[in-house]
């Protein structure tokens, strides 16, 4: 199996994105690594897929799960995954007292600039970008695409890139990492768990053209 690494540290606060609590876990076999997440791990990768998970049981969450990247971005990004449920699994997005919204748990895709701080301040505010279009977590496998234009994607307080096209631009040309966050309610990546039964995630392929 390869050497699997995890360490912990205090992370800023994300209005969109993050718990306090920074968990990442990088294998020397992959580059994906999770990120604001508690009782997670990727397994061991296998040949066909970019990684998976079990999704853990409450308290633990998973929020975010990317990897490096280096370049510019100009088409779409596509992700294609599978998520198996036994055991009659509910998933549960409020993972905090001020998760007070009513939409539910999903997958989203991310694009951060070089250089994110995660405080979300002044210029930061415009270095992650979420996808409009989500997947909401069920049984089934799904192909989420989504064209690289400003109007599809949502910067740290939800406003779109038509918002401020050229920090948009901006964030395309110097990408430091894409990824997807798990979230529901009024947050993208604050996280999701299961209060009861059992989950698997699968991400079979993700492309950055």
């Amino acid at each position: 199996m390869p050497l699997r690494i995890c360490w912990r540290s205090k992370s800023p606060a994300a209005p969109l994105g993050a718990l306090a609590l920074l968990v990442l876990c990088a294998s020397a076999a992959q580059a994906w690594e999770i990120r604001y997440s508690s009782g997670v791990t990727l397994h061991a990768p296998v040949q066909g897929q970019e990684f998976s998970f079990d999704f853990p049981l409450a308290p633990g969450s998973v929020g975010y799960i990317g990897k490096p990247a280096d370049g510019a971005a100009k088409g779409a990004v596509r992700a294609s995954f599978s998520i198996a449920m036994s055991g009659g699994a509910v998933f549960d997005f409020r993972t905090a007292a001020d998760n007070t919204c009513a939409a539910p748990a999903s997958v989203r895709l991310l694009l951060q600039r070089k250089g994110d701080n995660f405080s979300g301040a002044g210029p930061y505010a415009f270095y992650r970008w979420w996808s409009v279009a989500r997947t909401v977590l069920r049984a089934g496998s799904f192909t989420l695409t989504v064209p690289l234009e400003p109007a599809q994607w949502r910067s740290v307080f939800g406003k779109t890139g038509e918002a401020d096209p050229g920090a948009f631009a901006d964030a395309l040309a110097n990408l430091g990492r894409v990824g997807v966050t798990f979230g529901g309610g009024c947050f993208y990546g604050h996280g999701v768990r299961l209060l009861r039964g059992r989950a698997a995630f699968t991400m079979t392929r993700f492309a950055v053209r």
